[in-house]
């Protein structure tokens, strides 16, 4: 019997750092991004659009390990039927993101 791995994608929370450039992980925008995004924050931004998910709090991002700030992840598992890009994704996480921050901020 043949095991399958849930297809996912993975979710640093570099990827949304308005903090950052493009070349060490910023993945969206910066008119998209926020701040130094908690994990917490990333997390809330996944639930609320209705993922199913996995947190990794304690890892830190490849390519700057040295780096305490902005450290995890959120994996997202895809089930087969989910035709969303990662672009796409990026996109909707990032809004809920920022909706997220806007809310605490009042």
């Amino acid at each position: 019997m043949v095991r399958r791995r849930k297809k996912s994608i993975i979710l640093w929370t570099v990827f949304f750092d308005s903090s950052r450039p493009r070349s060490l992980g910023r993945k969206v925008p910066r008119s998209l991004a926020i701040r130094c995004p908690t994990v917490e924050e990333l997390e809330e931004a996944v639930k609320a659009l209705g993922f199913e998910y996995e947190v990794h709090k304690d890892k830190k991002y490849p390519r700057t390990w040295f780096q305490d700030s902005c450290q995890g992840y959120v994996k997202i598992y895809k089930s087969p039927d989910m035709s969303i890009t990662r672009t796409k994704l990026l996109k909707m996480v990032a809004e809920k993101l920022k909706e997220i921050r806007q809310r605490r901020a009042k």
